[in-house]
């Protein structure tokens, strides 16, 4: 890394020197026309990949939903597939224990106590004879009603042994229902039905428990297509041409997307076919509801993105501005100067703010904690200097107290340890460059104090401060408490090549002691030397010695382990 230099020159006037007005406009309108690509095709990078990354959101969040809806489904199916096998076993009992006939068939209604024992207390389980008045209830006091029309007892009449019927209104109690039946047989002749009245409440604290609200739904479709049941309840229905049944014939459980037949609603269905009963169990998820997520974070990644979008077009327009501008006021010193202190400002922003879009990056990167908090504390040590810098439009030098305070606590807020920082920094301005380098040596110390020194112990002290000396030269020095380090091991790790380059690029000396505790003393110049600040633009810095004399061996720099 090398000092940053700002230098400004005046254009020379082309009406005086009498050469290559034509030139400078040609190579004006030729920039200001590559900007305007350049912009586009950073706009149209940034759509596209926007509709990438929507595209993909918006297949994830669906599948999520579509694995919901299957898993609820299996839930449904599980649930109610115990409930007929239980329902069933109780009907064959009934049966065994109604031979011979007990009292009340014929006669007024009795009650089945004695024939089941204790049952379930919302389940109703009921017995008619061959004209299908009822004989018996588990209901107390109930009423001798006739199910003779019922399509139920028809078709069990009519040679069926079981039947599942759609929803009903229980004539006994009110209720909304679906009756699970079974034949009764004296011998050759039919002798009535026993039934048991399943309560569609059943259905919907299966709902609740699952989390299916709204528009959300689970039911019981029979193979046959007929709707048994559903929550919330809907009018029984028959959905044999549903898309349902087409994928039935695929596979026994799935999961689709399609409007319902039942109420116009877009649904996400995952469907199971229960075990052993001609019953399929659905779980529909409103499609609306289950990508509410997804439309919600696309309507803060929209209101977030509208003004990266804005603030590129408008770079890309300013610029071209810029140029035109340019192009008409080259002769105009003064505005020439006042548009540079803006465009300084402008750039310091900018680049503190694409600084802070890497940071964002690097934090939705897996990378291990210990390089990403090492990243994100080198690239915040550079955005704080922009930072300082166009805030107090001061571009060449920074107040070197807050800038280290800042740094020091963000770092000490990254490990999260409780460490006490006693700060003793002299407000000093130095160059945004050096400030810069020295906020990134700062920053690798500091690290490898929380690093080594309080994360064993969970905390301790850091002491951070800056002191003027004598003939232009500053001291760093960065202590703690910690119980020192070893030398030996291995060399040449990034957090000590960093601390050398740093120094080398300063000017400075770095001292380390560590005797119950480490101190690190780093020794530099305020201001470049006459060297630095002579050498040519256009020209290459000499490359750098691999080591300065007073600076400490690689051997000895074993900071970052």
């Amino acid at each position: 890394m090398t000092g940053l230099k700002w230098r400004f020159s005046v254009a020379p006037d082309p009406a005086r020197d009498g050469k290559g007005t034509g030139s400078e406009m040609d190579a004006t309108f030729h920039a200001g026309r590559a900007i305007r690509a350049t912009g586009v095709a950073m706009l149209s990078m940034l759509v596209l990949l926007s509709v990438i990354l929507v595209a993909e959101q918006y297949s994830a969040d669906r599948s999520k939903a579509e694995i919901e809806a299957h898993r609820a489904a299996h839930v449904v199916a599980t649930q109610f597939g115990w409930t007929f096998e239980a329902t069933a076993n109780d009907l064959r009992r009934i049966e065994e224990r109604l031979y011979p006939p007990v009292p009340g068939m014929g006669g007024n209604v009795g009650g089945l106590g004695p024939v089941i024992g204790d049952i379930p207390a919302d389940l109703h389980y009921s017995v008619y004879d061959a004209q299908g008045q009822l004989a018996l209830s588990s209901l107390p006091d109930a009423p001798r009603i006739s199910v003779a029309d019922r399509p139920y007892f028809t078709a069990l009449r009519d040679g069926r042994e079981t039947v599942i019927s759609p929803m009903l209104t229980e004539r006994q109690s009110g209720r909304q229902v679906f009756v699970m039946g079974r034949r009764l047989d004296d011998g050759a002749r039919f002798a009535g039905i026993v039934t048991i009245a399943i309560p569609v409440q059943r259905l919907l604290d299966l709902s609740e428990t699952l989390g299916f609200a709204g528009e959300s739904t689970i039911g019981l479709v029979a193979e046959d297509g007929m709707l048994i049941a559903r929550s919330p309840p809907i009018e029984p229905m028959d959905l044999s041409g549903w898309k349902l049944f087409d994928l039935m014939r695929e596979a026994p459980n799935g999961h689709y997307m399609a409007v319902s037949p039942a109420d116009g609603v877009e649904r996400i269905v995952g469907y199971w076919k229960i075990d052993q009963w001609p019953v399929i169990a659905i779980a529909g998820l409103d499609r609306k509801a289950a990508m509410q997520g997804f439309w919600r974070n696309i309507g803060m990644a929209v209101l977030l993105a509208l003004p990266i979008l804005f603030g590129v077009g408008w770079l890309i327009y300013d610029l071209v501005q810029l140029m035109r501008l340019d192009e008409r006021r080259q002769r105009e010193l003064t505005v020439a100067i006042e548009r540079s202190n803006y465009l300084l400002r402008e750039i310091h922003h900018r680049v503190k703010n694409n600084l802070q879009t890497v940071i964002s990056l690097i934090r939705l990167e897996q990378l291990p904690a210990e390089v990403k908090a090492r990243l994100l504390g080198r690239i915040g040590a550079m955005v704080s200097v922009h930072e300082a810098m166009y805030r107090s439009d001061q571009f060449e030098e920074i107040c070197i107290q807050p800038y280290l305070q800042r740094l020091v606590q963000d770092v000490a807020e990254g490990f999260g340890h409780p460490v006490d920082i006693r700060f003793d920094i002299a407000e000093v301005r130095i160059a945004g460059a050096r400030a810069m380098l020295v906020g990134l040596l700062a920053n690798e110390l500091v690290s490898n104090a929380f690093k080594h020194a309080f994360a064993p112990r969970g905390g301790g002290l850091l002491e951070v401060s800056v002191q003027v000396l004598g003939d232009g030269q500053l001291r760093l020095r960065v202590a703690d408490d910690g119980p020192g380090y070893v030398a030996g091991g291995e060399t040449g790790q990034m957090g000590s090549r960093l601390i050398e380059a740093f120094a080398q690029q300063l000017g400075g000396t770095v001292r380390v002691e560590s005797a119950g505790r480490t101190v690190v003393t780093f020794d530099f110049p305020r201001d470049y030397g006459p060297a630095e600040m002579a050498e040519p633009a256009d020209q290459p810095r000499p490359a750098q010695p691999r080591s300065v004399a007073g600076a400490r061996s690689r051997k000895a720099m074993r900071l970052s382990r």
